[in-house]
């Protein structure tokens, strides 16, 4: 199925079960199987999590799908929020009551799948950061946010107090909030 992303959500909206199946178990399975095994250190059912899933997204005539807005691709808004869904799952659901065994190696396939969302969404935090307009705080959120540069480091780096340095990541923090916004559930 090769459509737009404008395409995929007005189907989805529309129920279509072809769709559904496509975008669910084809077109962003790996993209769930990716967050599901960086989440979870032990073996589980990945389908049972993306039925979960996609009933989370349903609910209530797909009112969590109707707040993307178009201002990313559609491939990282999944992405980000099915993380954060899978991971609450695991917080409230999975680690109060136990789990299965412990899975540790990953084949090739799924390790090149993680670092390749890992890439797309760094790549939309990179654009986010571009559209900071002072270019001194977009160089301080580059080495904080994408590099996980030591604060202090950053301080001397740019002649500044660790305190001023918590001022401007703060500041850069309620920039990107507004380009990621698509993002929050």
């Amino acid at each position: 199925m090769n459509v737009s992303d404008e395409e995929l959500i007005q189907r989805l909206l529309q129920n279509d079960e072809e769709t559904i199946l496509f975008c669910f178990y084809q077109k962003y399975w790996n993209t769930f199987q990716y967050h599901i095994y960086k989440l979870f250190p032990y073996q589980v059912e990945i389908q049972a999590f993306v039925h979960e899933f996609f009933l989370y997204l349903f609910e209530n005539n797909w009112k969590r799908l109707r707040t993307y807005n178009f201002s990313s691709s559609l491939n990282t808004w999944i992405s980000v929020v099915s993380f954060r869904f899978f991971k609450k799952y695991k917080d409230v659901k999975i680690d109060f009551n136990g789990i299965i065994t412990i899975k540790e190696e990953w084949d090739n396939e799924t390790m090149s799948l993680v670092r390749n969302s890992d890439n797309m969404l760094q790549i939309d935090v990179l654009k986010a950061i571009e559209t900071i307009k002072n270019e001194r705080d977009q160089k301080i959120a580059t080495r904080l946010l994408l590099e996980d540069a030591d604060p202090k480091e950053v301080a001397v780096e740019f002649n500044i107090t660790i305190d001023y340095l918590y001022t401007v990541k703060n500041r850069i923090i309620k920039q990107l909030r507004v380009s990621l916004k698509a993002y929050r559930l």
